[in-house]
C-alpha cells in the first residue's frame, strides 16, 4: 500500500473521531451548564423554555454530528485545509451558544440561533462539494437541492433572526419565548430527516453509476 492510499484510508476515522471530541464536549458543556446555573423545576413557564433550550441543543448536536460524518465516512481523499475547517464549523458555534442557554432574556439566543445556522449552512455547502467533487460520489450534490436539507436552513436563518428582533423590542410573550424554544427541537429532526432521505438517494444513485 502506497502512502497516498494509506493517507486517504485513515483519512474517515481521523475525521470522525476528532468530529466525535467536539460534539462529546457540546454535550458535557451543556450538562455542566445546566447543573451549574439553570432553573429547571417546578415546571413553569421559563423552566419548559429552558428545558426546550436544552433539548434543541442536544439535538442539533446530534444532527451535525449524523450529517457530517455520515458524509465523512465516504470520502477517501487526501486532507486539506478545507477538512479541517469543516469539522469545527459547526460543533464550535455549538459549544459557544450553550453559554446562552437558560439566561433571562431569549433574545440573545434566538439571534445566535440564527448565527449558527447561517454556520451550519455554510458547512453543508463546503461538506457536500468537497465530497461530490470525488468522480464516485458525485450524485452526492443532491444533498443540496433547494428543497433538500437546506430547506430548514433557508427558512431558519430569516426566522430567528426577525424573533430574536422582535423579542428584543418586547414583542414576544413569555408562552411564545417557549414555543420558540421547543421548536427548535423538531427543525433540528425535520433537517436530520431530510438528509438521510437525500443521503441514501445520492448512496442509490452512486451505487447504480459506479456497482
Amino acid at each position: 500500500m502506497g502512502v497516498e492510499d494509506r493517507i486517504k484510508q485513515q483519512f474517515p476515522s481521523l475525521f470522525i473521531t476528532l468530529l466525535s471530541v467536539l460534539i462529546g464536549l457540546v454535550f458535557a458543556d451543556l450538562v455542566s451548564e445546566a447543573r451549574g446555573r439553570m432553573t429547571l423545576w417546578p415546571l413553569d413557564v421559563g423552566a419548559i423554555r429552558t428545558w426546550g433550550q436544552i433539548v434543541a441543543m442536544g439535538t442539533n448536536a446530534l444532527t451535525c454530528w449524523v450529517f457530517l460524518a455520515y458524509i465523512g465516512i465516504a470520502r477517501l481523499r487526501i486532507p486539506t485545509i478545507e477538512d479541517g475547517l469543516i469539522v469545527f464549523m459547526a460543533p464550535v458555534p455549538l459549544l459557544i451558544g450553550n453559554s446562552l442557554v437558560g439566561q433571562r432574556e431569549l433574545w440573545p439566543w434566538l439571534y445566535y440561533a440564527s448565527f449558527f445556522l447561517f454556520m451550519s449552512f455554510i458547512a453543508t455547502i463546503v461538506q457536500v462539494r468537497a465530497a461530490s467533487a470525488e468522480r464516485e460520489l458525485a450524485s452526492f450534490a443532491r444533498i443540496t437541492k433547494p428543497f433538500g436539507p437546506l430547506l430548514v436552513l433557508y427558512l431558519g436563518i430569516p426566522f430567528y433572526a426577525v424573533a430574536g428582533w422582535a423579542d428584543s423590542h418586547g414583542m414576544v410573550s413569555p408562552v411564545m419565548e417557549m414555543l420558540l424554544a421547543v421548536g427548535a427541537t423538531p427543525a433540528a429532526l425535520f433537517f436530520m430527516w431530510l438528509f438521510l432521505r437525500s443521503w441514501h438517494r445520492a448512496i442509490a444513485e452512486a451505487q447504480a453509476l459506479h456497482p
